[in-house]
């Protein structure tokens, strides 16, 4: 049964990378629609940071990753552990979704972790995605479309589509593609890497003038600057991400909550 949603929230759970910074956390980033909990990305420390905000992992519904790397990845195994806990083990269904490679990525980690990471098959499932087309799931709320991004073979970005015409969109890692900006189009709240200066750019990623330029090309409504290296901590990033979008700019701070 489809759901309205009266509002969306969201809360930037880890805004970093995987160079430690006592500032950021690795890329996590929390949806709440209602009674329904999702996740995209699960960095290093995502479970102390839901627990910070007052989310409890064993409320997770969804978790989506962009992609394999370890600094989107590192709580995967942490998640799995406390849902088997005894005490505090998970009850709720979960559904864990990637790109086409997720599983083996699973029993990768299941060779070393065994039956500590185990969970009852009606309580985990996983779901593969076609980087090679998009892809649509049918959500209570409304539908995740899933777009392949210039990063790695298995990179994805999502855009959420809520029943009541709300759109978050989440590019994961990238460099400027034509996806990109299709992810974005239109979007209510765009939340955008942006891990390097412009004078730093690096191939499979996006500075803060490219991704000023998606943000413009897209016509996004709000542009939430994540994935931020520290040199990204000292500069100006909005500074250089205005000379191509017009429009509002944020730089993502942990535990920073957005609604719609």
């Amino acid at each position: 049964m489809k759901e309205s949603a009266a509002r969306l929230e969201v809360c930037v759970i880890g805004s970093g990378t995987g160079i430690p910074s006592p500032r950021r956390r690795p890329p996590a980033l929390v949806v709440k629609m209602g009674a329904h909990l999702m996740l995209f990305d699960c960095g290093a420390g995502t479970m102390w940071g839901l627990a910070e905000v007052g989310l409890d992992f064993r409320d997770l519904d969804w978790l989506w990753f962009s992609h394999f790397h370890p600094d989107h990845t590192g709580d995967l195994v942490p998640l799995l552990f406390a849902s088997r806990s005894p005490l505090y083990g998970r009850e709720k269904p979960l559904l864990i979704g990637g790109a086409t490679g997720l599983q083996d990525f699973y029993q990768g980690l299941h060779a070393i972790y065994g039956r500590w990471i185990e969970l009852d098959p009606a309580l985990l499932t996983f779901k593969e995605l076609d980087p090679a087309a998009a892809t649509e799931t049918e959500l209570p709320f409304g539908r995740l479309i899933s777009l392949a991004m210039a990063h790695t073979k298995e990179s994805l970005g999502y855009r959420l589509e809520s029943n009541n015409g709300l759109v978050l969109a989440y590019s994961g890692d990238t460099e400027y593609c034509e996806n990109v900006v299709t992810l974005a189009s239109g979007a209510d709240l765009f939340f955008c890497e942006c891990s390097f200066p412009d004078h730093l750019a690096t191939a499979g990623h996006l500075s803060p003038a490219e991704a000023g330029r998606v943000a413009r090309e897209a016509g996004c409504k709000r542009l939430v600057l994540t994935h931020l290296y520290p040199a990204c901590d000292e500069t100006d990033v909005v500074a250089a991400c205005r000379r191509e979008y017009p429009g509002e700019i944020i730089v993502a701070e942990d535990q920073m909550w957005f609604q719609l």
